[in-house]
């Protein structure tokens, strides 16, 4: 069987434009003899649901477009919708094949529950497709949770294709698709379930999400047979043969997966995106000599040009105008897209910020220019918010570590930062003061660290401290954390490169409860062992709760555990139309390590 991957960009409910490219792209895939045309999951409705009032209306105009296309494609295909299931969205996919559409996802619950066995009921919602398809079955993936399924499960099928939901996070290797194989999870898919794994990318900037493409085809004993570039179009084609057992006979070299470089691609795509969203085709920076500042310039000339970006350039006071002026020069800025901020005037060094971005505001509002930022992520977490006059942060979803190796590789491709630049890192108070954690990149490292395990990986103080230890210092940069919760704005307009942001991972404003760090002793699971009556081991019969000492507190942790047995998400509970956003962000636990449970398995004791 001939696949092929049609990797296109496209803008989400831009069906009249999108179309034209699908039966351009199933034109070309049928003049190759492809049996079967893969689109990308964010090709028609992007990865985001609209709004339930405006869900009526965009199903309509999305069945016109697809009453178009089955007379247009060329050959058949598979095509990604997001679809309402009791006013949740779902990810389906339409096989459209001689006129006849068949959605994958609610076909093979529909068969499950017609089956009528104990096992079908049960399962319905969680069945996935089995397709037979030119000679081979063919599965259909749309979260990591179903690549599980398929791994742990008795599904036959040869070829799955996993039409991914997710885009691009520095934090998820697997995210990244073919250009991060070796880091991802793909490879053992394939060797679990003995099948070819077709892994389909979006590209494009869908609401902020970033996606890079980077599409692949995987043999079932691991190896690469076809990849497609990250951050381009293309046209995949491969043969998938259902009966090989390896190895290939030209097989593909993954490529060595550079975070830094993909991720500086992904933000220049965003860029370009977004302000093409804004109304305009340039941007503005207020450069005052810092790394950000300077650094938000370089990206912005290598995603837009550099006469369509704008400097202000800050002289005067506590500045570093000299640093500024030579990365405009290196950048080749035109003369007339430089302008000069006095900010001498200014007592102070916060003031004379202040002063620089009203400047940014004027030349922005003269020039129709969008204005840019240089906040990231450690900023936004940890320092207090300052007068911006930004419409766009292209670095907010990004940790202060993670900006530094980008400066890095930047330069190492061509000089253009200061050394100076580079060397001077600001390191945020909360941890600017503790001892035992070395030098000042090593402590915004740190810091780094300790957020990206509380806001993306959802790690509890308490392991926290156990894996990285300085329980003081991790208080305190949680607390600084939940403390500018109410300080912080709501949404920085911003390319999300991460699985969880800042603003998905706020607690509610009037919760007073703050967490400590807490030994092992007085952890859920020392407890629940403690006063647990039936805990594994015990020979004889449990004293009565009433008589044991704690009586109270053992009957509660009972009480949590069937709470926890069958509420979402517990061991009686089956993965619901959500599956993959689970409690680590839209992508799941992938890639990160898994927060502590206190109950091993899927049950509690009880």
């Amino acid at each position: 069987m001939r696949i092929g991957i049609a990797q296109l960009s496209t803008r989400a409910g831009d069906f009249e434009a999108t179309a034209r490219s699908m039966a351009d792209y199933s034109r070309r895939a049928a003049e190759q003899g492809v049996d079967l045309l893969v689109y990308p999951a964010a090709t028609l409705c992007g990865l985001t649901p609209v709004l339930g009032a405006e869900r009526e209306g965009l199903l309509l105009d999305l069945i016109e477009c697809l009453s178009g296309l089955m007379d247009e494609l060329a050959c058949p295909c598979l095509v990604p919708v997001l679809v309402d299931l009791d006013g949740e969205p779902l990810p389906d996919a339409l096989l459209i094949d001689g006129g006849e559409v068949r959605p994958v996802r609610l076909a093979a619950r529909l068969e499950s529950l017609a089956s009528g066995s104990p096992e079908g009921e049960d399962a319905s919602s969680d069945a996935l497709p089995e397709i037979p398809f030119r000679g081979a079955r063919l599965g259909v993936a749309f979260t990591y949770d179903d690549l599980d399924v398929y791994d742990d499960y008795a599904y036959d099928v040869d070829v799955i294709v996993f039409l991914s939901p997710y885009g691009f996070a520095v934090d998820d290797p697997s995210s990244a698709l073919g250009c991060s194989l070796a880091e991802g999870r793909f490879p053992a898919d394939a060797r679990a379930t003995g099948a070819w794994v077709v892994g389909v990318g979006s590209l494009g900037c869908y609401d902020t999400q970033l996606c890079c493409g980077s599409s692949f085809v995987l043999a079932p004993w691991g190896e690469l047979a076809a990849s497609a570039p990250s951050l381009e179009e293309a046209l995949l084609v491969c043969d998938v043969d259902p009966s090989a057992e390896g190895p290939l006979s030209n097989p593909v070299t993954p490529e060595v997966y550079d975070p830094s470089l993909l991720t500086w691609g992904a933000l220049g795509m965003g860029l370009s995106s977004l302000v093409g969203e804004l109304g305009s085709s340039s941007a503005c920076v207020a450069l005052d000599g810092s790394l950000p500042s300077l650094l938000a310039a370089v990206l912005a000339v290598d995603a837009l040009g550099p006469t369509n970006v704008r400097a202000v350039v800050a002289q005067g006071g506590p500045t570093h105008a000299d640093r500024s002026r030579d990365v405009v020069r290196a950048l080749r800025l035109p003369d007339e897209n430089v302008a000069v901020a006095d900010v001498s005037p200014a007592p102070d060094a916060a003031s004379a910020a202040d002063l620089l971005q009203l400047r940014l505001a004027a030349v922005a509002r003269e020039s129709g220019a969008v204005a840019l930022g240089s906040l990231d992520k450690t900023g936004r977490a940890l320092e207090p918010a300052t007068l911006s006059a930004a419409a766009l942060q292209p670095f907010a979803d990004l940790y202060r570590s993670d900006l530094l190796a980008l400066a890095r590789m930047r330069n190492a491709i061509s000089p253009v930062l200061p050394v100076e630049a580079l060397a001077e890192v600001r390191v945020p108070d909360v941890v600017a003061g503790e001892e035992g954690l070395g030098s000042p990149e090593s402590r915004i490292e740190f810091a780094d660290l300790v957020l990206s395990s509380y806001v993306e990986w959802e790690l509890s103080l308490s392991d926290i401290v156990a894996d990285r230890g300085h329980a003081d210092a991790v208080r305190a940069v949680v607390g600084r954390l939940r403390d500018l919760e109410t300080a912080r704005p709501a949404r920085a307009l911003a390319p999300t490169v991460s699985s969880r942001t800042l603003d998905e991972a706020r607690d509610p404003f009037s919760l007073a409860w703050r967490d400590r760090p807490r030994p092992d002793a007085e952890r859920l699971a020392a407890r629940f062992e403690e006063f647990s009556a039936d805990a594994p081991g015990v020979t004889e019969a449990p004293e009565p709760a009433s008589e044991r000492e704690g009586a109270h507190e053992g009957d509660i942790l009972d009480l949590l555990g069937y709470l926890r047995d069958f509420s979402a998400g517990g061991g009686f509970s089956s993965l619901d139309a959500g599956a993959g956003k689970g409690a680590s962000g839209r992508h799941g636990s992938q890639g990160q390590p898994p927060a502590a449970d206190p109950w091993d398995g899927p049950f509690s004791e009880n």
